[in-house]
């Protein structure tokens, strides 16, 4: 019988502060641009009805049914708040003076839907923070694996621009950390988010000690970016594998890009810590793929044995998007429950997947850059060590 793992969970109740709501009157146009992308990508919504999505509800539902239904395993734990320092290492500081200048205050920021209301910064300092507070107690050997329930969310941020609900990007100032202070030379992040991260792509576009796997609903699925043909740029060349695939995909066609390319790549690049944004979208209660808990939970019971393989088990979570209620709450209980080590019973696959040819095509592309992986990992551990901050 496999022993049970302790699960550090992150979370704090003021994040529930960030409660954006109604659409902007002071720029019509932004509200007329967000009404027409909801239109895209939900036909079926309504306008009429439509709420802000990003809703202090997603943590409430999670933490609700974790209380109602614990895991044995599960530790909870308060975030403590990234510190400018802390931010500056992902972000500019003219996008942290940005930022700070919206504290106390409504308003959206851009027409993608990122808004703000007056505890919104305090929350994605905590959301930010949460990263760092369960790194930091893993090197401490207080757990291996953590779960962050965390808002604002953060993949679409950029070094020097708020996007797509996020203020901070949450995982990359956590893998920052990770490398500047905790001395993990090479961290690999996995965003399973159904929209591709942007902001992560961004701020470790040209670094090859951070390897960022990403698969995602493809282009023109927002935000729009994320082909096959952004791979990194300069010394991170290589260090970046997208993966889209078409919408309707499901369990099968995630559980093919872990056997296809994250785990090849993870064993290639071998990685001393292991991160995802864990974003809950792709399930099919969100209308635009067709996942469900139970492949949610087989992709973490994979990972959780990656990490044990490369990394001492090393693993954080960060909760990225997923706006159904129901499907949040099965999907995160699933998820720790398999954080947790507890082996998952079975997986719902469709009898035929349309994303699981695409994911095929995928690693044919990306099969010359993962066998150049170990090259460069072994070239970034030669160059690069612990540095002060």
């Amino acid at each position: 019988m496999r022993m049970l793992e302790t699960v550090l969970i992150y979370y704090d109740a003021r994040m529930l502060g960030h409660d954006p709501s109604g659409w902007d009157t002071d720029h019509p146009e932004w509200s007329d641009a967000v009404k027409a992308m909801i239109a895209h990508q939900y036909p079926e919504a309504s306008l009429e009805t439509y709420s802000f999505p990003e809703r202090p509800a997603r943590l409430i539902t999670i933490v609700e049914r974790l209380l109602a239904e614990p895991i044995d395993g599960q530790c909870w734990r308060v975030p403590t708040l990234a510190t400018h320092a802390q931010l500056q290492r992902a972000h500019s500081a003219a996008h942290l003076a940005y930022i700070e200048s919206l504290v106390g205050g409504s308003r959206w920021l851009a027409q993608d839907t990122t808004a703000v209301s007056p505890e919104s910064v305090f929350a994605a300092k905590l959301a930010a923070g949460a990263g760092i507070s369960a790194i930091e107690a893993i090197a401490a050997g207080e757990g291996r694996h953590a779960f962050c329930v965390v808002r604002p969310p953060g993949h679409h941020a950029s070094a020097d621009h708020a996007k797509g609900f996020c203020l901070y990007n949450n995982i990359a100032v956590a893998a920052m950390h990770a490398r500047a202070v905790l001395g993990y030379r090479r961290v690999m992040i996995w965003d399973w988010d159904m929209h591709h991260g942007n902001g992560t792509q961004d701020i470790f576009y040209d670094q090859p000690d951070v390897l960022v796997v990403d698969s995602h609903c493809e282009a023109p699925f927002y935000p729009g970016s994320g082909t096959l043909a952004e791979t990194g740029a300069g010394a991170g060349l290589g260090s970046h594998l997208n993966v889209p695939f078409p919408r309707g995909s499901g369990n099968a066609a995630l559980l093919d890009v872990f056997e296809q390319v994250v785990r090849p790549a993870a064993r290639a690049f071998r990685p001393d810590l292991i991160l995802i944004s864990a974003g809950f979208d792709c399930h099919y209660l969100d209308q635009t793929c067709v996942m469900d808990e139970t492949g949610f939970a087989a992709l973490t019971q994979h990972m959780c044995a990656l990490a044990q393989e490369l990394c001492d088990g090393r693993l954080v979570m960060m909760l990225e998007g997923g706006y159904n209620a129901q499907a949040l709450s099965d999907s995160a209980h699933a998820t720790i429950h398999a954080l947790a080590g507890n082996t998952i019973s079975g997986v719902n696959v469709l009898p035929e997947d349309p994303g699981r040819a695409a994911v095929a095509e995928v690693a044919r592309f990306h099969a010359d850059t993962i066998a150049a992986l170990g090259q460069l990992s072994v070239a970034s551990s030669s160059a690069s060590g612990p540095q002060s901050g």
